[in-house]
């Protein structure tokens, strides 16, 4: 018999705030800040319990201040209004790009640059969900160079270690590299440069690429700043942040006058990255292009990547990738414009891991070409759809914009009845949009707002029925792990999925090792849980309640093991007969513990004897068919293993 776990949730507010939840209303959403002068640039990196971080620079005092805000799943602030001021330390008159995500722990990590030394340098904060600083209010200088040193990059490792990345400009630029541990330890000493003669290192990313390791993601450019050739290359970095493959992976080789930078990159479901960018192919035309690596750093589509479209009577600019996880494959939004930049609309374009267009050559028109801009678009997976999020300036200018959102399916159909739907309809201008990938059953979008004058931040969630808002019938959490059924390790990228019975679907991987953990309406789910290079398992009728933990611990049988058994010297003929149909004996005469398990962890049996013999056999006929571990405890060792009840 399954077991479930219950155990209550204590819910409780750090900070009331001024500051509403998500709204279901367009003309309204959800504003966190009102403080004078511009507020700008906002950030947001989601916790494993759909709870999130949003930061943003302030310039409520004449210099770009550092502020970020901790938001419940249904987007309550948790702290006080404005959220916590993190930096108030002197900043140039314009701002440079910055970074923020959570590490396993969902503590935020947030770096940028700012001149406190005189010299333009990053700096790293470590903030609690409490909002205590962990490496001290003035948080961790990353360098102390002479060099301008723009944009810093972050992200955590499984292991809960930050690792740091900005690019240096010097005389020869560089790209410098720093791993900072939870206690703030700097990890790699003095950093480490990255650098070749005659050769400028750009524009570096981060994407954790499991365990303590990392993927590094950079430009190498060559001739004159206005016009280089550029192109963009993938590292694998070890924990010591050496290169861990022979020769970088190259995403498209340096190309005259360079793409635009405008790259977006997302994950797949097996330690995988998928690229889009655009830029300058033939003469003045522009087009975009997908790409994708596998974990090993082999390029699963032709060099240099893939077109969105062959037309050149057309350009094709800004796209952002979405991968689907259910079918393995991606699709592609992005701006379709004349050659003259006057007429736009919004397409899209889907791909196989092969690089093949699925959708013509053209790909598929979602918003026709006309006097209205449909702009920057960001996307996500979600199952087998992608949800594309975008500027879409309806009001009859070229500054007051709105918010709006589509979804398609695998096949192209519309996700949604009203295809498209409004997560903002406040004639304001609108700047600098962000978007989380789905989590608690939601994505949440934040940008800057001149609805009030100033520059102000709001955020909106959608979900994936389209709705806004919080959704009716309140929540419970699911959480658990997934391990290796054969050898108890922990498994990166697994999916676990539930679906109810109106077949929609609350999905989550596990981005920080074996553990899971997310918050989704009540209901009746059946829940699976997958991963790559294993079989995966289903649970049905799987009760969420709110304000309710659900503990499901997930292992799952590799796939290249003949009926579900694990193979090992040691426990292969543990036990007999395997298949069993009631009584399972064990071999040896000892005096030993025999413990059983189905394939969640759940313990259903525990027998101690001298069980070596026919008489003290283990009855496990009432046990329902399927794949049990067992675990055989002697005097000075284990043995597990699998076996079958038929």
């Amino acid at each position: 018999m399954r077991q479930v776990t219950f155990t209550i949730a204590i819910i409780f507010c750090l900070a009331l705030s001024g500051f509403a939840q998500f709204t279901s209303n367009p003309l309204e959403n959800t504003q966190l800040s009102d403080l004078t002068g511009e507020q700008a640039t906002p950030k947001i990196a989601i916790c494993s319990d759909g709870s999130m971080y949003v930061s943003w620079f302030s310039n409520e005092s004449s210099n770009y201040n550092v502020r970020l805000q901790y938001l419940d799943a249904d987007g309550n602030a948790q702290w006080e209004d404005n959220g916590l001021l993190i930096s108030d330390e002197p900043q140039m008159t314009w701002i440079t790009d910055y970074d923020l995500t959570v590490d396993p722990e969902n503590y935020a990590i947030v770096t940028f640059q700012d001149i406190r030394d005189v010299n333009n340098n990053p700096v790293g904060y470590r903030v609690s969900p409490a909002g205590d600083m962990m490496w001290g209010d003035e948080g961790i200088m990353l360098s102390d160079n002479e060099n301008f040193e723009p944009s810093p990059k972050v992200c955590a490792t499984e292991a809960g270690n930050a690792i740091f990345a900005w690019q240096s400009q010097g005389d020869n630029n560089e790209v410098h590299l720093q791993k900072v541990s939870p206690a703030g330890d700097l990890l790699w000493g003095e950093g480490i440069v990255l650098s070749e003669a005659g050769i400028q290192y750009t524009a570096p990313y981060l994407r954790p690429a499991g365990d303590d390791y990392a993927y590094l993601i950079w430009h190498k450019e060559t001739g004159p700043f206005w016009a280089p050739n550029r192109g963009l290359y993938v590292q694998k970095l070890d924990t010591d942040g050496s290169f861990m493959w022979a020769t970088a992976s190259e995403i498209y080789a340096p190309t005259g006058g360079g793409a635009v930078v405008y790259l977006h990159i997302r994950e797949d479901n097996a330690n995988g990255l998928v690229f889009s960018w655009y830029g300058n192919d033939i003469g003045t035309h522009f087009n975009a292009w997908v790409q994708h690596i596998n974990a090993d750093g082999s390029l699963s589509m032709p060099a240099n990547g893939v077109a969105v479209s062959t037309s050149q009577e057309r350009n094709h600019m800004y796209s952002s990738p979405a991968f689907l996880p259910e079918t393995n494959e991606i699709v592609v939004f992005f701006s379709e414009q004349d050659l003259n930049q006057n007429d736009r609309g919004l397409y899209a374009q889907k791909f196989d891991m092969q690089g093949n267009r699925q959708w013509t050559d053209n790909g598929k028109m979602l918003i026709p070409l006309g006097g209205n801009d449909y702009s920057l678009p960001m996307a996500y997976g979600y199952m087998d759809k992608a949800i594309c999020v975008y500027g879409a300036f309806e009001f009859g200018n070229s500054v007051d914009a709105k918010v709006q959102a589509v979804m398609l399916d695998s096949d192209g159909n519309y996700g949604w009845q009203d295809e498209f739907i409004d997560m903002s309809t406040a004639q304001s201008q609108k700047l600098h949009r962000a978007l989380s990938p789905v989590n608690a059953g939601q994505w949440v979008a934040v940008w800057g707002d001149e609805r009030n004058g100033n520059r102000d931040i709001y955020a909106q969630n959608i979900n994936p029925d389209g709705s806004l808002g919080v959704q009716a019938g309140g929540e419970g959490k699911m959480l658990g792990f997934v391990r290796d059924a054969t050898t108890n390790l922990g498994i990166d990228m697994a999916t676990i999925t539930a679906t109810n019975a109106d077949d929609d679907h609350q999905t989550i991987q596990t981005p920080f090792g074996s553990h899971y953990s997310f918050m989704i309406p009540v209901g009746t789910y059946t829940v699976s849980c997958s991963a790559s290079g294993y079989q995966s398992i289903e649970l049905s009728d799987v009760v969420v309640e709110e304000n309710q933990n659900m503990a499901y611990n997930f292992y799952l049988q590799p796939t290249d093991v003949v009926s579900g058994i694990a193979g090992n010297a040691s426990s292969e003929n543990a036990v007999y007969p395997n298949p069993v149909s009631d009584v399972l004996f064990v071999n040896g005469s000892e005096n030993c513990t025999i413990e059983i398990k189905n394939m969640q962890g759940q313990v259903l049996l525990n027998q101690s004897s001298a069980i070596g013999n026919e008489a003290s056999g283990i009855d496990v006929s009432q046990l329902a068919p399927g794949v049990y571990i067992y675990n055989i405890v002697y005097d000075e060792q284990i043995v597990t293993g699998k076996f079958i009840k038929k």
